[in-house]
């Protein structure tokens, strides 16, 4: 019986690899927000490694404009879970975000020039009255779906690594 369930694995893996390709090959239906400037289907994408083992996909926010637009009018279906946003300023300086327009919850973390997490919060959709402050300076903020970082256990002191290419252009 062991070995019979061990051939149908090494059987099945091919199948499921194919499958998989080809729903990567696909097309990625994007919804297009008209109350947003910049749709998500036309920024620019990294990836970043949290911790050397968690991968995120992140729309790089890299101008004034983008950077206060950001999560904006975007419902949860919009992205996925291993998807988020990158806000990358010209120097280390307090931040501060909120969640005006904002319509799915979020985790936000502030990171200093070389990616290591000062603080955390989560982050309720429409809260235009709370201002969720930078612990220190910070040259970044990543954005995730609200739940992640306390669902992988993920911690100030962490670090995420952040591609040469993520660079503020004003």
């Amino acid at each position: 019986m062991v070995i019979s369930a061990a051939i149908a694995t090494v059987v099945l893996t091919p199948a499921l690899l194919s499958q998989e390709k080809q729903e990567e090959k696909k097309e990625r239906k994007w919804r297009h927000v008209p109350q947003r400037q910049f749709q998500l289907k036309d920024l620019q994408v990294v990836k970043l490694k949290l911790n050397k083992k968690h991968e995120y996909t992140c729309w790089v926010m890299d101008r004034e404009a983008k950077r206060q637009e950001g999560m904006m009018f975007l419902e949860s279906s919009d992205w996925k879970k291993n998807e988020g946003m990158i806000f990358a300023f010209k120097r280390a300086q307090p931040l501060s975000f909120w969640m005006k327009n904002t319509y799915v919850p979020l985790d936000i973390a502030y990171l200093d020039g070389n990616g290591k997490i000062l603080n955390m919060y989560t982050m309720q959709p429409l809260d235009v009255t709370t201002n969720f402050y930078s612990k220190g300076y910070a040259k970044y903020a990543v954005e995730l779906k609200a739940g992640t970082f306390k669902k992988l256990k993920i911690k100030a002191g962490m670090r995420f690594e952040i591609p040469k290419t993520v660079k503020p252009k004003n």
